[in-house]
């Protein structure tokens, strides 16, 4: 856990967002990105780039939970 003051949060969350990007490849920093349409027929899981079916709160693949 991490506090700071509220008018530093914004600037704070960006450091911890560059340093974890530092050590990671770009196909990672892509995928933690990516945003989920899970109203879709399907979509794709940043985790395993496995087929998520619509309505699903896990994906079938990885298990990765999204609800």
């Amino acid at each position: 856990m991490l506090a700071v003051a509220s008018e530093d949060a914004e600037a704070c969350l960006a450091v911890i967002q560059r340093s974890w990007a530092e050590g990671q490849d770009a196909e990672v920093v892509a995928a933690a990105s990516a945003a989920i349409d899970l109203d879709a027929d399907e979509a794709t899981c940043p985790a395993c780039q496995g087929t998520i079916p619509s309505g699903s709160e896990r994906c079938p693949e990885c298990g990765l939970r999204f609800a």
